[in-house]
């Protein structure tokens, strides 16, 4: 009977010394972020050289940094915030015989709440929504202008862990400026966690 006892007793003590598997995506974070991005501008009130113009869209690289905190809700759930800072290389043209337009999509700054759910040990979906900023800069015919808008960002993607300390994600974001003005984003991050 004491033959038993003993590595049973063993075997109880191993168990309490061993801590549970921390939830992956927990506490803050710092990342850098590369993609693609998409404008689109449509309006069927602008005329241009006296032709109706129904509108442009422009592709270009994009890349910035983020950061946020994630909360544990339980074994399988997460709850976070996120900051991000970027600068794009969207050019929207429009160009003819008579008129000249472009229209450049310059740093954007943002805030957004997401949420998060494990499909394994490492690996989660997350939705996420949130407010951007974008700066814009106008030439028509050599004369320049620069404007702010605000937009709706509604995104989600997939993040895994790779290391202690280190997670990737693929991320689509959707942002709405406004009725006539659009964006599209793919992007593709690498974070540090602390």
């Amino acid at each position: 009977m004491r033959s038993f006892i003993l590595p049973l007793a063993a075997i109880g003590a191993l168990s309490a010394a061993t801590p549970a598997l921390a939830q992956p995506f927990a506490g803050p974070f710092v990342g850098v972020q590369v993609g693609l991005d998409n404008y689109e501008l449509q309006d069927a009130d602008v005329f241009v050289a006296g032709d109706k113009f129904d509108g442009f869209s422009g592709n270009g690289a994009v890349g910035g940094v983020y950061a946020g905190y994630d909360i544990p809700l339980g074994d399988t759930l997460f709850a976070g915030v996120e900051v991000n800072a970027s600068l794009s290389g969207a050019k929207m043209a429009y160009d003819d015989t008579v008129d000249s337009l472009t229209l450049k999509a310059k740093e954007t700054f943002g805030a957004s709440a997401r949420l998060g759910a494990m499909l394994n040990n490492s690996t989660a979906l997350y939705a996420k929504a949130g407010w951007a900023n974008t700066k814009f800069k106008a030439n028509l015919n050599g004369f320049t202008d620069s404007d702010d808008e605000d937009a709706l960002v509604l995104g989600g993607g997939i993040e895994t862990r790779i290391g202690a300390n280190t997670s990737l994600r693929l991320e689509y974001n959707y942002a709405d400026y406004d009725d006539y003005l659009k964006n599209n984003q793919i992007k593709a991050g690498v974070a540090f966690r602390f």
